[in-house]
């Protein structure tokens, strides 16, 4: 028997071929379809992630909008109104002439955001009450007197030179602490100083009032602190003021109280009237020179101490030589250039 001719065996695959060819088409079809849909899904699916970012960011542009609205609300209720409080004080702060002055009005000040503030003197070992503010004392608060060897928020400031806080519940503060009681959220403990050495210490806190509940007890102290670096800086220019100008009423003393013993030389040496005031004449404008050279370096504002010193000379010793020969010349100087002789008044 004869094998098939090679075009008979081609003839015989022919159907198988063309059969597995429809179904590799019909495979490649639904392929195409499937591609086709998953590029649907594809191009569906990135569009909802940019529909949701876009809804993700509008969220969170209002949440944003949110957020700067509370945070706003919450600086107007417990920045703005105390930093227009600070800047209030702080006018009135450097308005103080006297340390006593300055202490009054800080404690005003702190009574602002504190319901109890009081202000006491250290004396010794002990603080003495000065003044107070809410506090329901059966007494004047100037017969209240602390030890400083009993524990409390005052002593701490004292010893430390640092202002003391008090906060309800944290850092395992107790209440024993507190000086006067009550149930504060916060309190706080200030020291005044001078040159490193504490005259005073205020003690303020927001015990049992509903008003001061809603602040933030945080910003309270820390109102307080801001409060406390200005009022020191005004203490010590006030001190530095003071100071200055009992130099200057010591200095105006030393030169007419030398003045007067070169006129009482003179007086012993048999000087005549004249001869006296025209040596206190020129004695008194060196030394009118010596005061305005130094109160211009030091203090412009205390020009009129030598004379006001000098007006208070006159009336003390009107009655005596020196006395009446330098009313002769101040009363000259004071004619200035309608009299150059010195008048001579009979003994």
């Amino acid at each position: 028997m004869n094998p098939p001719s090679p075009q008979f065996a081609r003839d015989a695959a022919a159907p198988s071929i063309e059969s597995a060819l429809k179904i590799a088409h019909a495979d490649l079809e639904v392929a195409r379809a499937e591609l086709k849909a998953e590029r649907g899904h594809t191009e569906a699916a990135r569009a909802e992630i940019a529909r949701m970012t876009t809804d993700f960011e509008n969220v969170l542009d209002e949440l944003h909008q949110e957020h700067s609205t509370a945070i706003g609300q919450q600086a107007l209720a417990y920045t703005s109104l105390p930093l227009d409080q600070l800047l209030t004080i702080f006018h009135t702060l450097n308005r103080s002439t006297t340390l006593a002055e300055v202490l009054t009005n800080l404690v005003g000040g702190i009574a602002r955001e504190f319901s109890r503030v009081a202000c006491f003197e250290v004396r010794d070992n002990r603080l003495q009450g000065a003044e107070q503010v809410g506090f329901d004392f059966e007494s004047d608060i100037s017969k209240v007197v602390i030890p400083l060897s009993v524990e409390s928020l005052l002593s701490r400031a004292v010893t430390s030179g640092r202002l003391e806080p008090f906060f309800s519940g944290l850092h395992g503060d107790s209440a024993a602490s507190l000086p006067f009681g009550g149930t504060p959220a916060c309190a706080v403990a200030i020291p005044i100083l001078i040159q490193g050495a504490t005259i005073a210490v205020i003690y303020a806190d927001d015990s049992d009032k509903p008003g001061f509940a809603t602040g933030s007890p945080h910003i309270r102290v820390k109102f307080a602190e801001l409060l406390q670096h200005h009022a020191l800086l005004v203490l010590l220019r006030v001190w530095i003021q003071q100071k200055s100008l009992a130099e200057l009423r010591e200095f105006t003393k030393r030169l007419v109280d030398q003045i007067e013993r070169t006129h009482t030389a003179d007086m012993n040496a048999g000087k005549n009237v004249l001869e006296r005031q025209q040596q206190l004449k020129e004695n008194l404008e060196r030394s009118r020179r010596i005061y305005a050279e130094r109160v211009a370096r030091e203090d412009p504002t205390a020009a009129a101490l030598l004379q006001e010193h000098l007006t208070a000379v006159l009336d003390g010793r009107h009655d005596t030589a020196f006395g009446q020969d330098l009313a002769t010349v101040l009363g000259s100087a004071g004619r200035a250039s309608r009299a150059s002789v010195l008048t001579m008044p009979r003994r």
